[in-house]
């Protein structure tokens, strides 16, 4: 299986960095982003995609424009990890390599732990390799959400995985994958 993986279009928000809200909207650079993009995926023959219930996802998936014959499933679990009481919080006043490790919850704890974000993730990629094991899956999420992806696939590391917004990233499922 081939899984792209994509981060929503730029907000406001993340342009300012500043921790986004749920209901931050794409703003105009976002939404071109989205549309140039989607011209790329368009080129690789996705059977299946799976979107985030946020709006900034679901509406790069719809400017995506892909064909209207690839079904769409809304996936909870793609859902960008709750904030709690660090939404609207400038990058700069927070330890950004702490807040996103693995065992940032020993200092952020009323956030949603990434160690909680991992075991969603990863429980919902077990899932799809067995499931669509011979198709080309697209996944639209966000920046917390990509960085649980890349430890699916690489392992859990301290390093500062960056996922820019509308950038495709590609992960392959060979069949030795699949047996472990």
């Amino acid at each position: 299986m081939n899984l792209y993986v994509i981060r929503h279009g730029e907000t406001n928000m993340g342009k300012n960095e500043i921790i986004a809200t749920e209901n931050e909207p794409l703003n105009n650079t976002g939404k071109q982003q989205a549309i140039t993009i989607g011209k790329q995926l368009n080129q690789l023959d996705i059977d299946l995609a799976y979107c985030s219930p946020i709006e900034r996802a679901k509406h790069t998936l719809e400017l995506l424009n892909l064909d209207a014959s690839i079904p769409t499933v809304i996936e909870e679990r793609l859902r960008e990890r709750n904030m709690g009481i660090y939404q609207k919080v400038p990058f700069k006043d927070i330890e950004w390599k702490l807040f996103w490790s693995y065992n940032s919850d020993l200092k952020y704890t009323e956030l949603e732990s990434m160690k909680s974000v991992y075991k969603r993730v990863s429980d919902f990629l077990d899932e799809l390799k067995f499931q669509n094991s011979n198709m080309n899956v697209l996944l639209v999420s966000h920046g917390g959400i990509c960085r649980a992806i890349d430890w699916y696939f690489n392992g859990i590391n301290d390093s500062l995985f960056t996922c820019e917004n509308c950038k495709i990233y590609q992960y392959t499922i060979s069949s030795d994958f699949l047996l472990t």
